[in-house]
């Protein structure tokens, strides 16, 4: 029963991980699979990150 907690909370922990790294350019697969494999690794990899890039291509207000 205490593995299974522990488990949750390291899956858990790693989503949240995963979602803060869907913001920056390693993306949420590879900040969640390293989380997975050790939840500081992956801190440190998506805090290395850069941030994406908000480009957002919209033909309606182009003045070309």
């Amino acid at each position: 029963m205490d593995k299974a907690i522990l488990l949750i909370i390291a899956i858990s922990l790693a989503i949240l991980v995963g979602k803060w790294g869907s913001t920056r350019k390693i993306g949420f697969g590879w900040a969640f699979g390293l989380s997975l494999f050790n939840l500081f690794i992956g801190m440190i990899a998506v805090a290395c990150s850069k941030k994406k890039d908000n480009v957002v291509d919209n033909p309606k207000n182009s003045n070309k």
